[in-house]
């Protein structure tokens, strides 16, 4: 009987031991992998290094994912340098869960790309009919998807054509035109009698493939899912020197957002139908040929820095202009974005006014805005060539390579 009490005490005292390895084993790789995450991501909208671990007797259990290569052989190597593992299902995107097709194009007018996989889930982006986007992930009926911004998000199935990054490849080389009005209908036939004739809305900014000359005012075309349609040929306007753009004139980039202007605000909105403050910022600058990061506190990182004085002397007709406040820690939290229009009056989408409309930082104007000039914070000049502006055809390869 004392043999046996003197063995339960010897393998409690093991257990008890290993455990207390596990847990600093188990401590060590967290804080490893919170360093590479650290050194790797520095915007999880447009990166990802998520993992998950637990520890037991064989070994670490790893599950996860990251979209960067070098963050993957970097815990490869950290997990072979003294770390048992017993289970590693963490996966470099995209892998064969999305298999070769790891491309798409989008093949509605205007695609909602969430926060989460989910219709309820927060609208993150939106994407416009013809868009190239990268295939990363599928996860709960949703792929994960990048955007020529470089931005991540959750796309539903129906909302684009899967193919091979050569397959959309073609497809963007092909004989392509761009939709050059506020909004219209894609119809079955040029028929305009004809009913049911709508195959789809389609906004500004689109791309469709052109089919053959049709008959009267109407153009055949052909969506990126094989659906022959028909257009407006008035409409529709020939994209290469729209994607090969290298120089952007401030007159056409105001031009373009003051058409958008009573356009209502919607967050996450990124279409001439609706769009949030950088949304719109971002719109007006792809619809004259650049694609510029999505949300506002990216913004503020992209072209060079403004100084802004009282009178506003040093800013220009265009540059942007950036709002928001302090964290508790001190930080800066940017929350909005709108254009510069001269004269101490900027032009922005915003919640609380709920269309974009131009207003002014002077006390003596009617629409003077005393909370925005309160919170003006920054303000950047974004032109070709300087961190952040990219052409679009180029953004479009980048996003297939």
């Amino acid at each position: 009987m004392r043999q046996l009490i003197l063995l339960l005490h010897l393998v409690a005292l093991v257990l008890v031991a290993g455990s207390c390895k596990d847990k600093t084993k188990a401590k060590s790789f967290e804080q490893l992998a919170d360093n590479l995450k650290t050194h790797f991501v520095s915007d999880s909208r447009v990166d990802r290094f998520e993992i998950q671990h637990k520890s037991g007797f064989n070994g670490l259990y790893l599950e996860g994912y990251t979209t960067i290569p070098a963050a993957y052989d970097s815990l490869q190597a950290t997990l072979a340098n003294g770390f048992v593992v017993a289970g590693d299902n963490f996966r470099l995107l995209p892998d064969e869960v999305v298999g070769a097709q790891t491309a798409g194009i989008i093949k509605v007018s205007v695609a909602n790309l969430r926060s989460k996989p989910g219709h309820s889930q927060e609208l993150a982006t939106q994407a416009l009919l013809g868009t190239p986007i990268q295939v990363l992930d599928f996860q709960d009926g949703w792929y994960l998807v990048r955007t020529p911004a470089r931005y991540l998000a959750w796309l539903e199935p129906g909302a684009f054509v899967r193919m091979t990054p050569e397959e959309a490849k073609l497809w963007l080389n092909s004989d392509l035109r761009v939709f050059d009005a506020k909004s219209g209908e894609v119809l079955q036939s040029p028929n305009e009698e004809l009913t049911p004739n709508i195959i789809s809305t389609i906004v500004l900014g689109s791309l469709v493939k052109f089919s053959k000359t049709g008959t009267g005012a109407y153009d055949e075309i052909e969506l990126p899912d094989g659906t022959i349609g028909h257009l407006l040929s008035a409409d529709l306007a020939d994209p290469k020197a729209w994607l090969k753009t290298e120089t952007l004139e401030v007159d056409l980039l105001l031009g373009v957002a003051r058409n958008l202007a009573g356009r209502p605000y919607l967050w996450g909105g990124n279409s001439a139908n609706a769009l949030d403050c950088s949304g719109f910022t971002k719109t007006a600058y792809y619809l004259n040929g650049f694609v510029t990061p999505r949300d506002a506190s990216q913004q503020v990182h992209a072209g060079t820095e403004v100084e802004l004085t009282p009178d506003f002397s040093n800013l220009l007709p265009g540059d942007l202009l950036f709002f928001g406040g302090y964290r508790d820690n001190g930080s800066e939290k940017i929350t909005h974005v709108g254009f510069y229009t001269g004269n101490g009056r900027f032009l922005h989408s915003g919640a609380d006014n709920g269309r974009i409309m131009e207003q002014s930082f002077l006390p003596e104007d009617p629409d003077f805005a005393p909370h925005r000039l309160e919170s003006l914070m920054h303000a950047r000049r974004l032109s070709p060539g300087t961190p952040g502006v990219v052409p679009v055809g180029e953004a479009f390869g980048r996003v297939l390579e």
